[in-house]
């Protein structure tokens, strides 16, 4: 095996070692959902996303009708990390639209709640339960 092999080796194994569910020092994390709901209402399709305080990789998750969420680390792995996150939920996104460009669905959450998240949620091991109640809705085109 030349240097250059060997330097590539090195860079892949560090860029994916922190992730590897096999290795002595992984990541312990907590399982965590709950449900979200906006002027007393589920809150359907919107994303959530749990960021570590300290350093460390976010969890991810998305409500489904009812509002209900399981949080991500990995795409085969649930949880998040352990101690306190801030948290952003969100409706912004883009769908493809029907043989056309795609469709934008307008943010429905206040920023307090997302780009400016004043959510802040601690995880511990095992399960975790964080339901959100979040109030003041923003204002779609018709209204």
């Amino acid at each position: 095996m030349n240097r250059t092999s060997h330097i590539a080796i090195l860079i892949t194994w560090c860029l994916f070692w922190p992730f590897s569910a096999g290795c002595g020092n992984s990541v312990e994390l907590g399982q965590v959902a709950g449900t979200i709901t906006l002027d007393g209402q589920p809150l359907a399709k919107a994303k959530i996303e749990f960021q570590p305080q300290e350093i460390g990789s976010p969890s991810y998750g998305r409500t489904d009708e009812n509002g209900h969420y399981e949080l991500m680390f990995a795409v085969d792995t649930p949880g998040a990390m352990l101690g306190k996150h801030v948290v952003r939920i969100s409706t912004f996104r883009q769908e493809p639209g029907s043989g056309g460009p795609p469709v934008t669905i307008p943010e429905r959450v206040p920023p307090k709640y997302n780009e400016k998240s004043e959510l802040i949620r601690e995880v511990k091991p095992g399960r975790n339960t964080f339901d959100f109640r979040l109030e003041g809705a923003l204002s779609g085109p018709d209204g």
